[in-house]
């Protein structure tokens, strides 16, 4: 028999293997970006729903398949074309105590006592584990309280979000620009998405020359997201660059040797983090999903 949990499970599989999210389906699909987030895919009473008829035929025509090869699937007992196999639960830490050492093996993955046992309402591939965001300096970016499903396995792409961890250091959550030498545009109070920074760019008009009103606010704003978005995405550096990093054949995380690096921001753009060079224990690894 047929569970509405073999069904979302199959649709996840689907979808990570074209490289979207729930989300990120949702969008392509034309529906609503939270259509498929796992906090949508249970009821009142605790029991997960099946997903509306409209919004599974839109998603299919998406991933290119149609209802007749997703039912065999199912029957079959198939969650995906390879079997990838995905799990409901994971390893999970708050994001302030991903600074402690043994956190992580060799190959980037979760190790050691300190991790806890969460379960989600929606399958995530094998091998992933979950960040819950303790702090609001994220915000409105990430809100406090959501969690990043994070996979070790998949090496960034520029313009993905992702998470840097460093063995006693604080870790940096934010986009990767695909430059050289690699680096990451953070989330938080003084990065360029902080609503904090949009707040002082008005502080700034409001204080300056008589006579800038609204106007001029509103287009500060406008600028400063211009800004942001330059900044997060440099528009100079085209997909086809060697700059850009594309997932490898071989699926080997991204990590770096053993000898320590730079981690200031560059002359350009202060708030960018350089990833140390050749430095032990720093891993960059994709961030493939934000539950709430």
């Amino acid at each position: 028999m047929i569970r509405p949990e073999d069904v979302w499970r199959a649709l996840d599989s689907l979808a990570l293997e074209r490289g979207l999210t729930p989300s990120g389906l949702a969008r392509a699909a034309g529906l609503d970006a939270t259509t498929f987030n796992p906090s949508r895919r249970v009821g009142a009473n605790g029991a997960v729903r099946w997903p509306a008829m409209n919004s599974l035929l839109r998603a299919l025509a998406v991933l290119r398949v149609s209802l007749s090869t997703f039912g065999e699937q199912l029957e079959r007992g198939e969650g995906s074309a390879d079997q990838r196999q995905t799990v409901h639960r994971m390893r999970s830490l708050p994001l302030s105590r991903l600074k402690g050492t043994g956190l992580f093996n060799e190959a980037g993955h979760p190790a050691g006592l300190e991790w806890e046992d969460i379960t989600l309402p929606g399958a995530v591939p094998l091998g992933a584990y979950a960040v819950r965001i303790d702090t609001d300096r994220m915000e409105p970016i990430l809100r406090e309280g959501s969690s990043l499903v994070v996979m070790p396995d998949l090496p960034p792409r520029w313009s993905d979000r992702v998470l840097m961890v460093r063995s006693d250091e604080e870790p940096v959550v934010g986009i990767w620009d695909g430059l050289f030498p690699p680096g990451i545009t953070p989330f938080g109070e003084d990065g360029p998405f902080s609503s904090a920074r949009a707040v002082q760019e008005v502080a700034s008009i409001w204080s300056g020359e008589d006579g800038v009103g609204a106007a001029g606010v509103n287009a500060s704003l406008s600028e400063s997201n211009k800004m942001a978005s330059d900044e997060a995405v440099p528009a100079q550096v085209p997909r086809e660059s060697p700059l850009h990093l594309p997932p490898s054949g071989d699926d080997v995380p991204l990590s770096f040797g053993s000898e320590g690096g730079s981690e200031a921001g560059d002359a350009q753009n202060p708030n960018r983090v350089l990833v140390p060079d050749h430095a032990e224990g720093v891993w960059v690894q994709r961030i493939i999903m934000v539950t709430v």
